[in-house]
């Protein structure tokens, strides 16, 4: 197989012609006359204009128009063999590719499908024009994630998460039912029905403005048989939730949520032999994986109603800090704020979840890497903010305290991140509570001015046979009543 199969050429503008299909701009959404980023050339005032507007490189589709014209036929040995890679721990195999007189950036192919694994750093640097995203993200003062406006001010929650909880589980019972009819939907050749997906995404950030963390606390229940159903509202829930914590307008978390939920619905066209794969991935599945955010945008192009940033986030929910991200291998600020919101999102919840090749690592533990590989993969005032959201120690977290009681985060303390509100529910490693109760970790003792009760370590709840789940109607309760001061 020939590594030009991916399909997509970067091209100048002098090479611009006539017939052929543009898939990237080059440049913001905002910041070129044209309504999309793809389109088909049918005049040269099209590419006039584009030079007006100082537009240099475009990536084209060849598979959906002209193709640039072809030098001298190619070498001999032109053809690349495709190695194995393997899902866990083989190196990278970097392929750098001269094609038609162009020189193309060295493709990095990670070990593992969702880009899980140290990502080594390609050996020629991306082009920076090639920018789908108007995201900013320079100067803290400056930037999206902290400016504030009337349409953006800090929430409170007007509903306690033991009247929410209810709701929140009907919103996601339905969420996930939509989920699967799009899913079989798209396997079948039929359009995304819009409508739907704003409504049910609707009611999902009414539930996610009242109380931060109902909906939060129900991506702790999943079925290992249904990954992608199950890891496409998860990110959606999250998005929302930190959407909430950055002080979008409703607008902006409507259209992250459409995004989000919609993110991976390309996969619906890769064979199911290839997403679970239980061991090795050649270098042709693994190609073929990394098509699918390109599937997703052409998905939602193809159905009516979308808006514009949801399909962003969609197309660039793998792209990476770095550069080292694909399909177009985006750098830093060129990366729009849904598509980084996303990326972060996305690569915490995957690497929670368990799947055919790995199990999921515990959420401190996600948190960790994601801080590790926060302003090489990802934006560090955004990781920052995410880790402020959802906390050090996440909702759900099993936990051993100073006390010997063992417990489950189930609130968390923006101010101090360290001190969550955990649900007792042992009194030591032997002895469970007979009634599981609510323990501010920021409360004090009175007579020392201490803190009552820290967190030791996290645990693993597989090795001490419990399961999160089953304490919620605990938390439920307990967080109806009021919390110690």
């Amino acid at each position: 197989m020939d590594v030009e199969k991916l399909g997509l050429k970067r091209i100048t503008i002098d090479q611009l012609k006539v017939g052929m299909f543009i898939v990237n701009l080059g440049r913001s959404w905002l910041s070129h006359p044209f309504f999309r980023n793809q389109l088909k050339i049918t005049s040269e005032r099209q590419i006039q204009k584009m030079r007006r507007y100082r537009i240099k490189e475009v990536y084209i589709d060849p598979q959906r128009g002209m193709d640039v014209p072809s030098p001298e036929p190619e070498p001999a040995d032109s053809t690349i063999p495709l190695p194995e890679v393997s899902r866990e721990g083989a190196p990278p195999t970097e392929i750098p590719v001269e094609r038609e007189g162009l020189s193309f950036p060295a493709l990095t192919f990670s070990s593992t499908v969702e880009d899980e694994t140290n990502v080594s750093p390609a050996p020629a640097e991306k082009a920076e024009s090639v920018a789908f995203g108007e995201g900013r993200i320079e100067g803290a003062e400056e930037n999206l994630l902290f400016r504030r406006t009337p349409c953006a001010t800090p929430r409170v929650d007007g509903a306690p998460y033991a009247q929410e909880i209810g709701v929140a589980r009907v919103i996601q019972e339905e969420a996930h039912s939509v989920v699967r009819n799009i899913m079989n939907d798209i396997r079948m050749g039929r359009s995304i029905e819009s409508d739907r997906v704003k409504r049910v995404v609707n009611n999902m950030v009414d539930s996610i403005l009242r109380n931060r963390d109902a909906l939060v606390s129900l991506t702790r229940i999943r079925k290992y048989d249904e990954y992608t159903f199950v890891h496409s509202l998860d990110v959606c829930i999250f998005c929302l939730s930190l959407g909430r914590h950055l002080s979008l307008s409703q607008e902006d978390m409507l259209e992250i949520g459409i995004g989000a939920l919609l993110h991976d619905v390309g996969k619906m066209r890769i064979p199911s032999h290839i997403l679970k794969k239980p061991d090795t991935l050649s270098l042709a599945d693994w190609l073929e994986v990394r098509k699918h955010p390109i599937y997703s945008l052409e998905i939602m192009e193809a159905s009516e109603g979308i808006p514009e940033q949801s399909k962003q986030l969609a197309l660039q929910h793998h792209e990476r800090y770095d550069g080292n991200g694909y399909p177009f291998g985006l750098k830093g600020e060129a990366i729009g704020l849904f598509g980084q919101v996303a990326g972060i999102v996305d690569f915490y919840d995957a690497i929670t979840s368990d799947r055919p090749y790995q199990k999921g690592i515990q959420p401190h533990d996600a948190i960790r890497q994601i801080y590790e590989r926060s302003q090489v993969e990802f934006n560090r005032a955004l990781v920052e903010q995410f880790i402020q959201c959802i906390g050090i120690y996440p909702f759900g977290t099993l936990v051993l305290l100073d006390t010997e009681e063992i417990g489950i985060v189930c609130g968390v303390n923006p101010e101090t991140l360290l001190r969550p509100n955990v649900l007792i529910i042992y009194q030591n490693s032997k002895t469970p509570c007979d009634q599981p109760f609510m323990a501010n970790l920021a409360e004090k003792s009175e007579q020392s001015q201490w803190y009552k009760r820290s967190v030791i370590m996290p645990l693993d709840p597989r090795q001490w046979n419990i399961r999160i789940e089953a304490y919620l109607s605990h938390i439920r309760r307990n967080l109806n009543r009021e919390l110690p001061v």
